[in-house]
């Protein structure tokens, strides 16, 4: 009887101990609009989760969209998205105080359970960052 109730606690220990470590996925998806004829920059986009580096996209022109996707503990986390642009041989965030015409960057805190979308799109015509999370 000992026995059992040993191997019953330590099976809830256990269960309990894996529910703590569920995974979520945030995959993040960029696109730039109105890209000026001779501005397509070569570029990436990185993901910063709580002030950390978590994933970065491939690199490729912003004509072409990008996704990637990064996987970590479900719960309420800072989030950080930003676009950078290969400048002269450099990476620099692709920002107003850079000298480009639009902020591309999102920061938001969230609460990630299973999955994560966010669709972010730079429109460089209109100065601004959509951003649609799902």
């Amino acid at each position: 009887m000992k026995k059992l109730l040993l191997l019953t606690l330590f099976a809830g220990l256990l269960t309990g101990a894996l529910q703590a470590q569920k995974k979520g996925v945030i995959t993040v998806n960029t696109s730039f609009a109105g890209i000026i004829e001779g501005y397509d920059h070569i570029n990436k986009t990185q993901l910063y989760i709580d002030g950390n580096l978590a994933g970065e996209s491939s690199q490729g022109l912003e004509s072409v969209p990008n996704s990637f996707s990064v996987t970590l503990l479900q719960g309420t986390h800072n989030l950080r998205i930003v676009n950078l642009a290969l400048y002269e041989g450099s990476w620099e965030e692709h920002t107003k105080n850079g000298g480009y015409s639009l902020d591309a960057l999102y920061e938001k805190e969230i609460k990630l359970k299973k999955k994560m979308k966010i669709d972010l799109v730079f429109d460089i015509d209109k100065e601004e960052t959509r951003v649609n999370v799902k």
